[in-house]
């Protein structure tokens, strides 16, 4: 099929690939899950519960019933949105039409079009066909998702955008106006191998693994009649364990417990790794970066230099024994996806760091910065909110009169003045004439990079007790996301403000 027919149909409503049905059955209920899994939880456990009797559960059929009408919704809702989605070109806009009793229109015109990324799922990839995701940077609506349109054609979708929309805007650079024309010059700065992904997924958060363990664990013990027969109910699980199994709980048992509940969670990291970062490409190209990862669910996403606010990137005290960070790339975006367009890139190197840094803020080394650093008040504060208060909460809670272990919850109060203090020293501002680079953590290191010229405001915000004491928060707002700094002195909160306001409306650079 040539260039012109393709553009032929382009202009004639179209509706998505018939894999689009499922698809989007598959997001449906994927949302009602994630809404309302704990309402879920609470009413399936009990029915699901393998030491019931299948006369007690079939004296519960509403739960049957309640998940036959929600894929019954799920389903209708699906086809609705399939047999109502039409998307078309008119003139220099793409035109997206969808909904039954609330018609919606949305108009967006090729020049505030600022990003085009496709995600393939195993399914995507069967029937080669792609999720289309198109971005535009400071609207009030969501992006356009079109859940399944063959690739061959949404590449040429993206092309043809991309070409009319250089011609629109004289001031895209002549790299931007061939992109579409031509491959994209890119150079890879880092590909992940097997020993990236261990020490990506040996370093993560493991809370959510531990989470699903418990779970696990817990629906064993509403099951544990079940699989003890002589276990009666109103029975400890513990004592019954100890007597009947000879199972001793004794403290080399619980921390033996405990290593393997750690190690699951480790290796539910390491899984979960492997599928989202696996084979990961982090290029730079002649309009900003792209990323490239996925096993099973395959993601492609750009970053625009221009649209890029700020870039963040930290670490933790595994990630610092094997020297990588997590870096973080924060796009101008709507205000309800602001969060969800940065991307992340973990397992990366300094080199990067430095790279993705020197292309953000090139003459970053031509100023020198002036280091300052937070109210150590924050440090009572932290105290009273963190230590204190839960203190005498979990003191109250566990009072009882013939014992002393409520107690031992003071020791929580030396725990938080201490990383309190850590807290306090470890908070440093460095301003400079053309941007300002945060560092703070406790633990690990959080670092946060931000040019004067993507500042959208500047608001300073004081609590009575700051307004005493002439400290202030300091937020800097940006197309995605803001940056704050805590507990400032007043009159250096005052002073910056002005200069940065000053230096936003000097500045002729456009912020994206």
């Amino acid at each position: 099929m040539n260039i012109e027919s393709k553009q032929n149909i382009l202009s004639s409503p179209t509706r998505q690939s018939p894999i689009a049905i499922f698809l989007i059955l598959w997001k449906v209920l994927r949302q009602l899950v994630r809404q309302a899994w704990p309402f879920l939880l609470f009413l399936i456990l009990p029915y699901f519960n393998l030491s019931a009797s299948s006369s007690s559960r079939s004296e519960d059929p509403w739960i049957a019933n309640l998940i036959i009408a929600v894929t019954v919704f799920s389903t209708i809702s699906s086809l609705v949105s399939y047999f109502k989605y039409y998307y078309y070109i008119k003139e220099d806009e793409l035109v997206i039409e969808k909904g039954l009793f609330q018609k919606v229109k949305i108009n967006m015109p090729f020049d505030r079009i600022q990003t085009i990324n496709f995600e393939q799922s195993p399914i995507h990839q069967f029937f080669n066909i792609v999720r289309m995701e198109i971005d535009s940077a400071g609207s009030v609506q969501n992006e356009i998702s079109i859940q399944a349109i063959d690739k061959e054609k949404a590449e040429f979708i993206r092309s043809y955008i991309m070409a009319e929309k250089a011609k629109i805007a004289p001031k895209v650079i002549e790299a931007e106006a061939t992109k579409t024309a031509h491959q994209e010059k890119s150079i890879l700065l880092l590909e992940h191998g097997p020993l990236d992904l261990l020490k990506i997924g040996v370093s993560q958060n493991h809370l959510r693994g531990l989470g699903i363990i418990f779970g696990f664990a817990f629906w064993i013990f509403q099951s544990i009649e079940d699989f003890l027969p002589e276990f009666n109910e109103g029975d400890n699980p513990v004592d019954y364990l100890e007597e009947h199994l000879s199972f001793d709980f004794n403290g080399a048992i619980v921390l033996y417990l405990f290593v393997l509940l750690l190690l699951f969670s480790i290796g539910i990291s390491l899984i979960s790794t492997i599928f989202r970062y696996f084979n990961l490409q982090f290029f730079k190209t002649n309009q900003g970066f792209k990323v490239k990862s996925g096993l099973f669910t395959k993601r492609e996403q750009s970053a625009n230099l221009k649209k890029i606010q700020l870039i963040r990137w930290g670490d933790s005290l595994l990630k610092r024994l094997f020297g990588i960070f997590r870096l973080n790339l924060f796009q101008a975006s709507s205000a309800a996806l602001s969060a969800s367009k940065a991307i992340g890139i973990p397992g990366c190197y300094i080199d990067q760091v430095n790279t993705v840094r020197a292309t953000y803020f090139p003459n970053e080394a031509e100023h020198t910065y002036e280091q300052h650093g937070i109210s150590s008040l924050i440090i009572g504060r932290r105290l009273l909110y963190i230590g204190i208060l839960p203190t005498l909460a979990f003191m109250g809670l566990t009072y009882h009169p013939d014992s002393y272990y409520f107690l031992l919850w003071l020791l929580w109060l030396p725990f938080v003045f201490f990383t309190s203090r850590i807290f306090h020293r470890n908070w440093k501002v460095f301003i400079n004439q053309e941007g300002i680079l945060t560092e703070h953590g406790i633990i690990g290191k959080e670092h946060t990079l931000l040019q004067w010229y993507k500042i959208q405001s500047v608001t300073i915000r004081q609590s009575l007790y700051q307004q005493r004491k002439a400290v202030a928060d300091v937020y800097f707002f940006t197309a995605a996301g803001s940056v704050k700094i805590p507990y400032f002195p007043l009159a250096k909160a005052k002073a910056i403000k002005d200069y940065v306001l000053y230096k936003v409306e000097q500045d002729r650079r456009d912020w994206m």
